[in-house]
């Protein structure tokens, strides 16, 4: 993706989010019934697992991956929807717009971008859905998230932190906050 194509995907981003009407809302662990879950191919085996435990967990998940030009696996025979960077066409918007239209068939409890890298699509895509809550593990200048589970990015580089480690981080985070052991500022 060239510069003038990331300029103009973060003024769609900040343009949704000025717009955007969406009540934030945390919701007890328990009470949290759909789940939006992004994530980018590459981290694939990561996000199956946390897939399945969060659906052992009885929570009804949707998934979308962002799929690398560079990533030449074939994902045919998995059940959800992947992304590329040619869906985000910025003069045809079909492809996109079908995406968003399908993730939005439905509203998310919660929803959380898996990516450790910032990932402008997965992004968008976020900030498209309706979702009450929106988590993720990457900082950004843009006002996305409600909650980022960060980590400094040696630990990532040298491979001491994965999706798998942060996905468990994140789950425990939700349920001590949801248990009152916690104080959040406001």
């Amino acid at each position: 993706m060239n510069s003038v194509e990331k300029y103009f995907l973060r003024r769609r981003i900040n343009k949704i989010l000025k717009n955007s009407k969406r009540e934030k809302k945390f919701l007890n662990w328990k009470e949290i019934k759909r789940i939006l879950l992004l994530f980018d191919t590459k981290d694939h085996t990561d996000a199956q697992l946390f897939m399945k435990r969060l659906k052992r967990m009885s929570k009804k998940v949707k998934v979308c991956a962002y799929k690398n030009k560079n990533d030449k696996n074939e994902y045919s025979e998995i059940l959800y929807e992947v992304v590329t960077e040619k869906d985000f066409n910025f003069w045809k918007n079909d492809s996109l717009k079908k995406t968003v239209d399908s993730l939005n068939s439905e509203s998310y409890d919660l929803a959380i971008n898996l990516t450790l890298q910032d990932n402008l699509f997965l992004q968008y895509l976020l900030v498209s859905v309706d979702a009450t809550f929106r988590v993720g593990f990457c900082k950004t200048n843009l006002p996305i998230y409600d909650m980022v589970l960060s980590f400094s990015s040696e630990m990532e580089t040298n491979k001491i932190i994965t999706i798998r480690d942060l996905s468990k981080q994140m789950i425990y985070y939700l349920e001590t906050i949801s248990s009152g052991n916690i104080k959040i500022k406001k």
